[in-house]
């Protein structure tokens, strides 16, 4: 079976006064933006924002209930590497680096 796809691209809205955003699952169209843009770039960034924000939910779900699952409990800022304290190249969950040899 070959890969399946998402691909976002932009059709003319169907009052032709502009583009809409388009997300199809292989040869499926599962979704069609409601709101019409006037450029078909417009229409294709607005479409990736709704699809990396419901990805980003999705899986920030997933890790958290990753986390609860291991720990039995509800992650704590300290799991989730939340904090001001937090280098902001250390992946969550990663150990920080080790002293520096001088």
């Amino acid at each position: 079976m070959p890969d399946m796809i998402v691909a976002i691209s932009s059709d003319p809205s169907s009052d032709s006064w502009g583009f809409v955003g388009v997300v199809k699952v292989g040869g499926f169209e599962a979704y069609r933006t409601i709101e019409a843009f006037p450029t078909p770039q417009e229409a294709e960034t607005a479409t990736q924002v709704i699809v990396g924000l419901i990805l980003g939910e999705l899986l920030a779900g997933a890790e958290w209930r990753q986390i609860r699952d291991r720990s039995g409990a509800a992650p704590t800022r300290q799991d989730l590497g939340l904090g001001v304290l937090r280098a902001p190249t250390t992946p969550v969950g990663a150990r920080p680096p080790g002293p520096r040899a001088v």
